[in-house]
């Protein structure tokens, strides 16, 4: 199977040396990308990227006296072409939400497989959001504490919200053409219509509006 990702520069952030390495070594395997340094410190996050703004930034906060997310909050605003990817340890749910909210596109763990930081770094680079399952499974628990919204899908008609929640319930194209009885090419018509009338961007914002929506719920 192959992980190569398209061109894209990276800026390692990472506290211990040997996580920095390994990743770099990772990284150097995934095709034309090219880690243009590390960051040693706090301080010299804001000089490194002004000095040579990456495409992504793959940072870790969860370390004390290092990184933190006041300093993940700030990227955007002198470097809004840089696209953050957090690969931490980080275990508090409330930290995680948190940190979600900050402009930040991607979030997986380290614990997460090859082929998941793969496609997250794929999709971080092209400004799509990706999380890993752990992540995702904190904010499918976090929606469903949640009170739905008053009215989620006034702008998807009956049969978009129909497909929109199979989609969202793991059904491929042809699962929900084979459950709804309509052919390949139909689903895939409602499909970009609802991608079009939520601006969905990846495959995880399907599960994140279908929850949002009320229409799935956390397993």
């Amino acid at each position: 199977m192959s992980f190569e990702v398209a061109p894209t520069t990276v800026l390692i952030a990472d506290k211990q040396p040997l996580t920095a390495a390994g990743l770099a070594r990772f990284l150097e395997d995934l095709g034309d990308v090219k880690v243009l340094g590390f960051v040693a410190n706090a301080n010299q996050l804001r000089s490194l990227i002004k000095e040579n703004p990456p495409d992504v930034l793959i940072v870790d906060y969860n370390l004390d006296g290092y990184i933190s997310r006041d300093d993940l909050s700030e990227v955007k605003s002198y470097s809004p072409d840089t696209n953050i990817l957090v690969i931490s340890s980080d275990s508090n749910k409330a930290a995680i939400l948190q940190v979600l909210q900050l402009g930040v596109l991607g979030y997986v763990t380290k614990y997460c497989s090859r082929e998941e930081i793969t496609q997250a770094i794929n999709a971080v680079a092209k400004g799509e959001k990706f999380y890993c399952a752990k992540i995702l499974d904190i904010i499918m628990e976090k929606h469903f504490s949640a009170s739905p919204p008053d009215a989620p899908t006034s702008s998807l008609t009956a049969r978009e919200t129909e497909i929109l929640t199979l989609l969202a319930s793991g059904y491929s194209t042809q699962d929900v053409a084979d459950e709804l009885h309509l052919s390949p090419h139909t689903v895939h018509t409602h499909r970009k219509s609802i991608i079009r009338k939520l601006s969905i961007k990846s495959p995880t914002e399907f599960v994140i509006y279908a929850l949002d929506f009320g229409l799935i719920k956390a397993k």
